[in-house]
């Protein structure tokens, strides 16, 4: 199952894969604190490993969009069918200002959300220091969304999940024995220059980085399954989730990226998937 949303970095092609990393169907409740488009969860739940789930995020405004959708998603598709059609491109900015206005819940907020992410820039998601929406427009002959059924089967699949809007700390500390969390933070920068971690108005710095490495690890001791993607760098392979540490690298796939606004300058890299705790998953890398 698809999300609805474009999202960088969004881990729909290595979902199948980082469910094989947790080594099973989760027997308790799965977490996940950095939820972007869901696409890991909507796999595990159209695969039956999951049943019980707690979905949170930081941003209250992509946590008020998928509340929308699994709440009252015939609202959210008759809002999106008021915003602009023929005449998108004159009025992507004006839409965007009245996004950043809020309120940031209700199906109208969830429409604007949806709206801007398949008009603007390649599906950025990105907020200046004072919080505001700040993606330029795209440049597309038109604003393609997914098919009305496409929001009915999500929505079936987020029925009965719990979502909130927290610190990843504050998600991790409820994980115990059985549950399953996989973390897909803001990743460690490839260089000082590609700092794409403008994701909500608050950077995730080394310290944050740092500090969900060590909460990972307490859930991990607590009998949690914990699962987390990052760049394949030496700080992430040495430091962050070093295998001294109790982590295992599960696997190191290479991952196109398209954020660059230049072709010629995307590029595969590799990622690491790490996964602490519980699990008879297979630890080799590949």
């Amino acid at each position: 199952m698809k999300p609805l949303l474009k999202w960088a970095g969004g881990k729909s092609r290595l979902a199948p894969r980082i469910a094989g990393v947790f080594g099973g169907p989760c027997e308790g409740t799965y977490f996940e604190p950095f939820l972007g488009s869901a696409s890991v969860f909507l796999y595990l739940r159209s695969e039956g490993l999951v049943e019980r789930a707690v979905l949170s995020d930081v941003n209250p405004k992509l946590i008020g969009l998928h509340t929308a959708i699994r709440d009252d998603v015939e609202g959210v598709l008759s809002a999106l069918g008021d915003l602009p059609k023929d005449d998108w491109r004159e009025r992507y900015y004006d839409v965007r200002e009245r996004f950043n206005e809020g309120p940031f819940e209700g199906c109208e907020h969830a429409a604007h959300f949806l709206w801007l992410n398949r008009a603007g820039f390649n599906g950025l998601y990105r907020e200046n220091r004072s919080g505001k929406y700040n993606v330029p427009i795209g440049s597309y002959a038109s604003v393609k969304l997914p098919a009305e059924e496409h929001f009915r089967a999500v929505s079936a699949l987020m029925q009965g999940v719990e979502l909130v809007s927290a610190s990843f700390r504050d998600v991790l500390d409820r994980a115990g024995r059985g549950d399953h969390v996989y973390c897909d933070p803001p990743y460690v920068p490839l260089s000082v220059t590609a700092n794409f971690t403008g994701y909500s108005s608050e950077p995730f710095d080394y310290a944050e980085q740092r500090g969900l490495a060590d909460a990972a690890r307490d859930a991990g001791n607590r009998g949690a399954r914990v699962v987390l993607s990052n760049h394949d760098l030496p700080v992430v392979r040495k430091d962050l989730y070093a295998q001294a540490s109790g982590f295992e690298h599960a696997a190191r796939p290479r991952v196109a990226r398209a954020i660059s606004r230049s072709a010629h300058k995307r590029k595969a890299v590799r990622e690491m998937i790490a996964a602490i705790g519980p699990a008879a998953a297979e630890k080799a890398v590949s």
